[in-house]
């Protein structure tokens, strides 16, 4: 998120309501703004195609379990090297070396582009569907992954409104071509699998123009570009491991209980292909659309009132300030996240509550069956606990605790997996409460250790961990210097 805060900043500065409500939209874009964008296509196509008369249920499930496993699994890929190019790409902003960060681009989508045709290779070793059919889910889970990557380095330039632009052009796309073939399809019907494909096709195909539009702005943004060294980013696995493991085990930990959940009691199959859990994995995208608030205020409380005082107190830490002035900024900056923090969990808390209180008069009025509501109201709590550890992993990127961070994550992940594995026999009974205890016990636990690192801030900022000394002549490192002699293009 760094960078847009001198922006949110001049907003606040304005004392008009109108100027507040910019900013907070502003940070909506930024943070949830892509995702928010993805949802509501994904929610428009699956309401338009409950009116194509031709299409039957199967049809329209095919088509949304084949976005569905792109979007998931293009997550838990993203996080393998996600904090890692994050932070490389920072160092090389920091140390005016901007002219390699498209290479390192260029080098993370190759490994991207791996790790997706490994996933895509097991998957459709069971995969049931027609060739055609895979070869597109192929085509639209390496582009979902190719769009995060891109992403990624665009939110790294600050470049947001290209972001915002290339998905609402890509959105109305897939929105458009959806509609008309769906009112077509009738016409192209030339095997059981043609109508999913069809709309599947459509979908992809406003994600290739998102795609396209990310890659121009990319383009646009590295103006300064080289090829060389595209795997050196590869030296931080060993330097600072412990991003790898946050990073990778926070996105798995994320999914770790549906796919649990996906063989317990419940569980479907689709043409031998796909499994899933219609109950509890509609809950839980529910219970995830109620944290986009946390999201949007996390954003703006880090970026206006903590950031200021957070560089004013390393500011005299690096640059020799007076030990009086080091405790007073120190006390300052305490002071303001601890009112952040508390503003962060009292309004998600009343939005979460009054959402636990309302699902069910809302739901009656819909027609929704009751055990949807019952696990709906526990992944409601659990994701109000998964929030809140992602917004205190990020503090604590923040101060620079890797470590803290990784063992919050890997808290989040084990407790989920083995929670999910011991309710599995309740059945109905036990969905949801996995989800519940594991991410708030990881919660409770990233907050201690929030408050424990911060009330000895400035003895770690003076004393940095052993981690930060890079370690030679170790695996990564030699095989990033490796493929960058061999890289030819």
């Amino acid at each position: 998120m760094a960078g847009i805060g001198f922006r949110l900043q001049k907003l606040f500065q304005e004392d008009y309501f109108s100027s507040r409500f910019k900013a907070y939209a502003f940070a909506g874009l930024v943070t949830a703004g892509p995702w928010l964008i993805v949802i509501a296509t994904i929610t428009m196509i699956q309401w338009l195609t409950s009116y194509f008369g031709d299409l039957s249920r199967e049809q329209r499930e095919l088509f949304n379990l084949s976005v569905s496993y792109c979007f998931i699994f293009s997550q838990v890929i993203f996080g393998i090297q996600q904090l890692v190019v994050t932070r490389y790409v920072a160092d090389l902003i920091y140390e005016k070396r901007a002219k390699e960060v498209f290479s390192t681009f260029i080098g993370m989508s190759k490994g991207t582009l791996l790790f997706a045709t490994i996933f895509a290779g097991i998957f459709f070793f069971f995969s049931n569907l027609p060739f055609y059919f895979n070869v597109l889910i192929f085509l639209l889970f390496v582009t979902i992954n190719m769009i995060w990557v891109m992403f990624l380095f665009l939110s790294a330039a600050k470049n947001y409104q290209a972001v915002a632009y290339s998905f609402i052009t890509g959105a109305l796309i897939s929105l458009g071509l959806v509609l008309w073939l769906g009112f077509h399809v009738d016409r192209i019907d030339f095997s059981p699998y043609s109508s999913s494909f069809f709309l599947l096709a459509g979908f992809t195909a406003g994600m290739i123009v998102t795609l396209f539009g990310l890659l121009f702005a990319m383009l646009l943004t590295f103006g300064s570009r080289t090829r060389e060294n595209q795997f050196s980013y590869l030296s931080y696995f060993d330097k600072f491991p412990s991003l790898f493991w946050t990073g990778f085990l926070y996105n798995s930990g994320i999914w770790v209980c549906n796919w649990v959940i996906w063989f317990g009691e419940g569980r479907m199959t689709l043409f031998d292909t796909f499994v899933y859990h219609r109950i509890y994995d509609t809950a839980i995208f529910w219970s995830y659309l109620t944290i986009i608030p946390t999201m949007i205020i996390f954003v703006v409380s880090v970026e206006t009132r903590f950031y200021e005082r957070y560089r004013i107190f390393y500011g005299n830490v690096n640059e020799g300030g007076t030990l009086n002035a080091i405790k007073q900024s120190k006390l300052r900056m305490q002071r303001v996240l601890k009112e952040e923090m508390e503003r962060l969990f009292r309004s998600q808390g009343v939005i979460s509550l009054l959402v636990l209180l309302g699902i069910g008069y809302i739901t009656a009025i819909v027609g929704v069956e009751d055990r949807l509501i019952t696990i709906f109201r526990f992944t409601t709590v659990g994701a109000f606990s998964n929030a809140m550890v992602l917004v205190i992993t990020l503090i604590l990127l923040y101060f620079e605790d890797r470590r803290g961070a990784m063992y919050t994550s890997i808290i989040f992940f084990t407790l989920n997996l083995t929670l999910s594995l011991l309710f599995l026999p309740l059945g109905y009974d036990g969905y949801g409460l996995s989800f519940s205890i594991g991410s708030t016990s990881a919660f409770l636990f990233a907050l201690l250790r929030l408050v424990a690192f911060i009330d000895k801030v400035d003895y770690h900022a003076f004393c940095r961990p052993h981690d930060l000394v890079q370690r030679e002549r170790t695996l990564f490192s030699r095989t990033g210097r490796w493929l960058n002699r061999r890289t030819f293009i």
